[in-house]
């Protein structure tokens, strides 16, 4: 498969992904700021997957940045990376209106640990094929252990604070940006 056509296909399926979460926001029946106040804990959702995804989309330019051989079993991770990110708006809606509740919180994390576990596959999976670029062009911190160890912790809290999944991804977020300032 031709590296653009793919990469541009990827974009532009982010680019939707991104725009649906904007478009959970119902505008509040009232006006002034108590009526904000209410939308204080889906605006702190969206943020923290807006960032997360654009965060990841920026990592997964800079993983392809090199890359020539783009093998089926590659295009299959990357698609069902795409499908998982696909709950994101519905994951961050739920979460956002049940910030407090286990479910809406666990599913949440899981999306977040699928999407990260499946994204580590692609990138030792693009290193397999393309043998000639190094380790460590090709990992990012959102596919290391401090994602995979944050993100299971949280998973296991959940079932006693459910308020840990938006501050694990609020964690998670701050190691990326952490990280994307040091390139």
């Amino acid at each position: 498969m031709e590296k653009e056509r793919f990469l541009a296909f990827t974009d532009a399926i982010i680019a939707i992904i991104a725009t649906i979460m904007v478009l959970e926001f119902k505008t509040p029946d009232k006006s002034g700021w108590p009526a904000l106040a209410e939308l204080t804990i889906p605006l702190l959702a969206y943020a923290l997957s807006f960032f997360m995804i654009m965060t990841v989309w920026y990592n997964h330019h800079q993983l392809y940045r090199n890359i020539k051989n783009i093998t089926p079993r590659i295009f299959l991770l990357n698609t069902l990376w795409l499908f998982i990110m696909s709950f994101f708006p519905f994951t961050t809606g739920w979460v956002g209106k049940h910030a407090s509740e286990f479910l809406p919180e666990f599913f949440y994390l899981i999306v977040i640990f699928l999407w990260a576990a499946v994204f580590h596959l692609m990138d030792h999976e693009l290193l397999k094929e393309n043998p000639d670029k190094e380790y460590k062009e090709l990992t990012h911190s959102l596919s290391g252990r401090n994602l995979f160890l944050i993100n299971f912790l949280s998973i296991v809290i959940v079932w006693f604070w459910p308020p840990i999944g938006l501050v694990c991804v609020a964690m998670l977020a701050t190691i990326s940006l952490i990280s994307f300032l040091k390139k």
